[in-house]
C-alpha cells in the first residue's frame, strides 16, 4: 500500500494510484520547471514550451494520468508564455462590438413634444 495518500477526490483516478501517478505528476512538473526556469539551455526551455503547448496526444495523456485536466494545463502554460513575452492577458475580450446609442445627435432634454419624435424619425431613417 502506497504512503502517497490524498483524501480529495482530484488526486484519485479509476486508472491508477500511488507510485504511477506520482511518477506522471513529476513528468509534467520537470517539463514545467524545464519551460520556465531560468538556468535551462534555451533550446532545452523551447523544446518544454513546445511540448507544453502542443496538445499532442502523449501531452494529454500525461496529464490524464497524473490526474490533471489537460485544457486547464494547456490554459495556464499558454497564459504564462504569453506573460513572459510581454502580452498582458488579464484583459477581457469582446466577442462582440459595443453598441452605439441610436440616436446620438439628438439631446433629449432639450427636445420635447413633436420635435423629439421628429428627430428620433429622421435618425432612424
Amino acid at each position: 500500500m502506497s504512503r502517497f495518500i490524498k483524501s480529495s477526490s482530484a488526486y484519485t483516478s479509476d486508472s491508477m494510484e500511488g507510485p504511477e501517478r506520482r511518477l506522471f505528476i513529476a513528468v509534467l512538473s520537470q517539463a514545467v520547471h524545464d519551460a520556465f526556469s531560468s538556468h535551462v539551455p534555451r533550446l532545452e526551455k523551447q523544446k518544454a514550451q513546445t511540448w507544453l503547448m502542443s496538445n499532442s496526444k502523449d501531452f494529454k495523456d500525461i496529464c490524464e494520468n497524473a490526474g490533471r485536466n489537460s485544457g486547464y494545463v494547456l490554459e495556464k502554460i499558454r497564459r504564462k508564455i504569453l506573460e513572459e513575452n510581454g502580452w498582458n492577458v488579464n484583459i477581457s475580450l469582446r466577442t462582440q462590438p459595443r453598441r452605439r446609442r441610436q440616436m446620438r445627435s439628438i439631446n433629449k432634454k432639450h427636445l420635447t413634444g413633436n420635435a423629439y419624435y421628429a428627430a428620433k424619425k429622421r435618425a432612424s431613417a
